[in-house]
């Protein structure tokens, strides 16, 4: 039951938020707009596809039938067995939160002991190689050069975080203290309608959060709040560019694309790659609320969640200072003025097939049963 004061606290800040969608109406409209614009340009093409193949895998048993051979390799390094493969892969180069996403897929499917789950949970939800090369790299630094280097911080950040955990904090999790279930597995024409459907539906989800923290970025702004806190933060760092740095890490902490977007500004300071790396392995409470479904649907615990991506955030910063030092790169003098946009390939017509596969979860399903009369 929660306290008096938590109910207080939870009614004032839902007034607060209430009175400032009717002072600022044109603002959280506009919030609103670019955020269906980036889930049109961004978010559905580059999830839908990997949340359609991440539950192909698993309902056609691909990611059991790997679970063997592959466990003789990644035991040793990460502690967990090969099913956990499936979730490290996707969650690697899918982007946020096919990792997630997939987890909870192989923990209804009881693939995964609750110990791989939350291990595999600290280090398998990432950001996507599209968003490292094309929006961040090209599109804030005009290198890519810059995102490739920012990809590689990344996913040696999260390699480097699996092997510590199993190193130094639980080594002892073993495949047979779990007993691992043996679900029917279906073929292809079979999982793959329920597939495309449960991935609209996910696909959704992330969108409606992705909105949502757009619009609530926007009131921050106009209200004054984020100027504040800006201007406060860049108080105590020094140099011209501490102003552009402090708002874009304010606004990257509560969403990733927006965050990113801001770092334009100040994407000229030595400091700007490293705190693009951070923002990106952090991830944002946006993604952090988009996951926090799939953590309780495989009974995962939230809060060592969140201490493992910030621990990343800054492997990564710190794993980018060092290659920037090591393999300087010739950043343009001013960063590209395009949409920050990842490229996608056939992006209408994966948004064709999206809107089709939501059509299709509205249609009435067919009861299972025998039909009446004898066959012909």
């Amino acid at each position: 039951m929660k306290k008096p004061g938590q109910t207080r606290l939870t009614g004032g800040l839902l007034l607060g938020l209430a009175l400032l969608l009717f002072a600022f109406p044109g603002e959280s409209a506009q919030g609103a707009r670019q955020g269906v614009s980036l889930c049109a340009e961004l978010i559905i093409p580059s999830l839908f596809p990997f949340f359609v193949l991440s539950s192909l895998l698993i309902a056609t048993g691909l990611a059991e039938l790997c679970a063997r051979p592959l466990g003789r390799l990644l035991s040793p390094l990460f502690g967990t067995s090969g099913a956990g493969l499936s979730a490290l892969v996707l969650g690697l180069v899918g982007g946020y939160p096919v990792g997630a996403r997939t987890l909870a897929q192989l923990a209804e499917r009881k693939a995964c002991s609750p110990k791989e789950l939350r291990r595999l949970s600290l280090f398998c939800n990432n950001c996507g190689p599209a968003f490292f090369v094309g929006a961040a790299g090209v599109g804030v630094f005009g290198c890519r050069e810059a995102g490739f280097l920012l990809l590689g911080a990344n996913l040696l950040s999260a390699v480097l975080l699996g092997m510590i955990l199993h190193f130094f904090l639980d080594s002892k999790d073993r495949q047979g203290d779990y007993l691992y279930s043996n679900p029917k597995c279906l073929s292809l024409s079979q999982a793959l309608p329920d597939c495309v459907s449960a991935a609209f539906s996910s696909t959704l989800g992330v969108c409606a959060y992705v909105i949502l923290f757009s619009v609530l970025t926007a009131l921050a702004d106009c209200s004054g709040l984020l100027p504040f806190c800006v201007n406060a933060l860049a108080g105590f760092l020094p140099g011209e560019q501490a102003p552009a740095l402090c708002r874009s890490l304010l606004m990257g902490l509560m969403e990733i694309s927006t965050g990113t977007a801001a770092l334009r500004e100040g994407a000229a300071s030595p400091a700007a790659l490293p705190l693009a790396a951070f923002l990106l392995g952090w991830g944002g409470l946006s993604v952090h609320c988009q996951s926090l479904p799939y953590w309780r649907q495989a009974g995962v615990p939230v809060g060592p969640y969140l201490g493992a991506k910030l621990v990343q955030g800054l492997l990564s910063a710190g794993l980018t200072a060092l290659g920037a030092s090591l393999f300087p790169l010739s950043l343009p003098v001013m960063a590209s003025t395009a949409s920050l946009v990842a490229p996608s390939l056939l992006r209408r017509e994966l948004l064709a097939l999206w809107a089709l596969s939501g059509i299709y979860s509205l249609l009435p399903k067919k009861r299972g049963g025998k039909a009446g009369g004898k066959p012909v």
